[in-house]
C-alpha cells in the first residue's frame, strides 16, 4: 500500500467508543487530516458514525483501516531459540523467520507482535541491531511475544465487516506508544488507564521486558460509583467525568457535584468518597505487580494514556507513588501513535517517491531547456516491447549483446530458479552481474524462488531494474516492500493454473503482472491459450479502476501467439526459443511486434 498519493484511516476501537484519525496524502506529504470520536457502547454504530464523518470531512472513501484498541485478554512471554551450524554461516532473514515460525502462542490466542529482545553469536555476544549478514556458527535469539485471544479479534473483524471496512493490520496500544513516544535509550513504564483493562508495561531499547493487563478499568470505577449512589451507569459516568479528582479537597463537601438538577443531592465529596479509594486500590495494584520489574529495569519515567488521563491530579498521585515523572499523553495517545507509526513506517517509500519526482522534474527541465535553446524537436527512439529470454542465449558471448542492440532491444529478461520453487536450477546472482556488466539495457528479472524478499535484495544489488516475484511463495508482501524501497519496478508472475483473483490484494502495489503462458521452469513449451482470458480480465480491471500496471506474457511466444496476446491487452512479450532459433534475429523481433 502506497501512502504517497492516497489516503489512510486509523481506528481505535474501544469497549465504549471508537476514535478515528484519517489523512489525505499528496506528493509524499499529508495535505489534509481529520479526527472524530463517538462514545457509544454500540460499537458498530460508533464505528460507522466515525467512518462516515471522516469520509465526509475529507471527501474520500475508505475500504480498509489500521486498527488498535481493546483486543481483550492478552498473553505475554519471552522465548529463546538457538540455531547451530556445522560450518560458518551467513545469517539471513530466512534464519530469523525459521526461529519466529517456531513461536507458538497459547491455545485460542494469536501472536500480534513478536519483538526481538536479544541476538548473540559466539563472536558477538550482544548484537545491537540485526544479525542479518553476520557470519557465525551459532545464533541465539530471545523474543518477546504479545498475544491476544482470537475470539476478541474475530469479533472486531466481524463488526468491521458489518461496517463495510476491512483491517489493514492490528496493533497493540503499548507497542505503538513505545514506537512513537519513547526516545532512544529511554526506559519507560507505560500505564494505559483503559475502560475495561489497565495495561502496564516496561519498554527499553531491547523491547518489552514486562507486560501485564489488569482486569479492572475506568468502567469498573464508573460501575462502583453507580452502585454506591444508586444511579445509572450513564449518569455515573457523567459525574465521574465532571468531578473525579485523585486528591481530596476539603471544600468538596460543600460543592455540588453538578449544576444539573437531577444531581442536586450529590456533593463533589459524595462522588470522590467512592471514586478515590477505588482509584487508589488500582494504583496500588499496579505498583505491587510491577515493583519487581521496576527495580530490575529501572524506568526513568511514566508515559500515561487512556481515558483515566483526564482525572484531575492523576499525574501528581502517580509521581508520588512511583517516584517517577509522568508524561500524560491524554486519551488520544494511542490513535495519535498509530497514525504516526503508519506514516513513519512508509518513510523509505516516501523518500523514494520524492526522489522519483525530483528526477522527473529534472528530466522535464532538461528537455525543456534543450527545446528552448535549440528550437528543434528530437526524434525519440522507438521502444521495442520484446524481451529476449537469457535462458536461450549465451550471455557470456559479447556478440549476443551486439545482436540484441541491432534489433533495438532495450529490455532483457533474466530467469533465476532456485531448485525449490521449480525443480530446475538456472541463472544466478553471478550471471546477472555478468549481464549487467555487459549492457546498459533494462534488466527484467523473474524470480522463480522461495523466500523472494531475500532474493530480491540480491538481484537488485546485482543490477536488476525490474523484479518479478512468483505467486504461491511465502513473503510476497515483504518482497514487494523491499523492491519498492529500492526504487525498482516490481511485478508478480501469474502461473497458468492460478486464478486472477489471487492478485486482487496487490494490484495497486505492483508495476507489472507477468502472465505465464507455460508452466514455469523450462523453455520450449507450447503456448497455453487459456491465459488469453486472464490477460483480458487484467486489462479490463486496470482500465475500470485506473490502475497503472503493465501486462507482460512469458512462454510460447511466436508471431501467431503474439498477435493473440496484443489483442487481449498485453504490453510486453518475453520470447526465448523462437528468437534464439530464428536465422535472422532482428527480423524475428519485428515479426513479434504489434502491427
Amino acid at each position: 500500500m502506497s501512502l504517497s498519493n492516497s489516503s489512510f484511516l486509523c481506528l481505535d476501537i474501544g469497549t465504549y467508543g471508537v476514535r478515528g484519525f484519517a489523512h489525505i496524502t499528496k506528493n509524499a506529504k499529508i495535505v489534509h487530516s481529520a479526527t472524530h470520536f463517538v462514545k457509544n457502547s454500540n460499537t458498530i454504530f460508533a464505528l460507522k458514525s466515525v467512518i462516515d464523518e471522516l469520509e465526509q470531512q475529507l471527501n474520500t472513501h475508505f475500504d480498509s483501516a489500521f486498527v488498535t484498541g481493546n483486543f481483550g485478554t492478552s498473553d505475554f512471554k519471552t522465548v529463546s531459540d538457538t540455531i547451530t551450524w556445522h560450518d560458518e554461516h551467513k545469517i539471513s532473514e530466512l534464519d530469523l523467520r525459521h526461529q519466529i515460525a517456531k513461536i507458538t502462542p497459547p491455545d485460542d490466542f494469536y501472536a500480534m507482535h513478536i519483538v526481538p529482545v536479544f541476538y548473540g553469536t559466539p563472536n558477538i555476544p550482544n548484537i545491537k541491531n540485526t544479525p542479518i549478514g553476520v557470519i557465525a556458527t551459532q545464533l541465539k535469539s530471545i523474543y518477546s511475544v504479545i498475544s491476544y485471544e482470537k475470539e476478541k479479534t474475530q469479533y472486531i473483524s466481524e463488526i468491521m465487516r458489518r461496517a463495510h471496512i476491512q483491517s489493514a493490520g492490528y496493533f497493540d496500544s503499548t507497542f505503538l506508544q513505545n514506537a512513537i513516544y519513547r526516545h532512544e535509550n529511554e526506559r519507560v513504564l507505560f500505564i494505559d488507564l483503559g475502560n475495561e483493562f489497565t495495561t502496564v508495561s516496561i519498554w527499553t531499547n531491547h523491547g518489552p521486558l514486562y507486560f501485564n493487563k489488569i482486569k479492572f478499568g475506568q468502567f469498573d470505577l464508573t460501575r462502583e460509583l453507580a452502585v454506591a449512589l444508586d444511579i445509572g451507569t450513564n449518569d455515573a459516568d457523567v459525574l465521574k467525568t465532571a468531578v473525579s479528582n485523585a486528591l481530596p479537597n476539603e471544600m468538596d463537601r460543600f460543592t455540588p457535584a453538578s449544576s444539573d438538577e437531577k444531581f442536586a443531592r450529590f456533593s463533589r465529596a459524595d462522588v470522590n468518597d467512592v471514586f478515590i479509594p477505588k482509584l487508589y486500590e488500582l494504583i496500588n495494584e499496579i505498583f505491587d505487580k510491577s515493583q519487581k520489574y521496576i527495580n530490575q529495569y529501572k524506568p526513568t519515567k511514566i508515559i500515561l494514556s487512556g481515558g483515566g488521563t483526564a482525572i484531575e491530579n492523576i499525574n501528581t498521585v502517580l509521581e508520588r507513588t512511583f517516584n517517577l515523572p509522568v508524561d500524560n499523553q491524554t486519551e488520544s495517545a494511542t490513535i495519535n501513535a498509530l497514525s504516526e507509526y503508519i506514516w513513519q513506517s512508509h518513510q523509505d517509500e516516501r523518500n523514494t517517491d520524492i526522489e522519483r519526482q525530483l528526477k522527473t522534474q529534472k528530466i522535464i527541465k532538461k528537455f525543456t531547456n534543450i527545446f528552448h535553446k535549440k528550437k528543434r524537436v528530437t526524434t525519440k527512439k522507438k521502444f521495442i516491447p520484446i524481451l529476449p529470454s537469457t535462458l536461450c542465449f549465451n550471455m557470456n558471448d559479447a556478440t549476443t549483446y551486439t545482436m540484441f542492440a541491432s534489433a533495438g532491444i532495450s529490455m532483457i529478461h533474466v530467469d533465476i530458479m532456485d531448485g525449490f520453487y521449480v525443480d530446475k536450477i538456472a541463472g544466478s546472482i553471478n550471471e546477472l552481474s555478468t549481464i549487467r556488466n555487459n549492457t546498459k539495457s533494462h534488466l527484467h528479472v523473474h524470480l522463480m524462488t522461495e523466500s523472494p524478499a531475500i532474493w530480491a535484495r540480491d538481484v537488485i544489488n546485482a543490477g536488476a531494474d525490474t523484479v518479478i516475484i512468483s505467486t504461491n511463495t511465502s513473503g510476497v508482501h515483504d518482497a514487494i516492500n523491499v523492491i519498492k524501497k529500492a526504487g525498482k519496478r516490481c511485478g508478480i508472475a501469474l502461473n497458468p493454473e492460478s486464478n486472477v483473483e489471487i492478485l486482487v490484494p496487490i494490484l495497486k502495489d505492483v508495476d507489472e503482472i507477468m502472465v505465464m503462458a507455460v508452466t514455469p521452469g523450462a523453455a520450449g513449451q507450447e503456448f497455453n491459450p487459456s491465459v488469453l482470458q486472464k490477460i483480458k480480465i487484467l486489462d479490463y480491471t486496470r482500465k475500470k479502476h485506473g490502475l497503472k500496471y503493465l501486462i507482460s506474457v512469458d512462454g510460447g511466444i511466436t508471431p501467431e501467439t503474439a498477435k493473440l496476446c496484443w489483442a487481449a491487452g498485453a504490453n510486453l512479450l518475453v520470447s526465448g526459443s523462437y528468437l534464439a532459433n530464428a536465422p535472422d534475429f532482428p527480423l524475428a523481433v519485428q515479426s513479434l511486434l504489434h502491427h
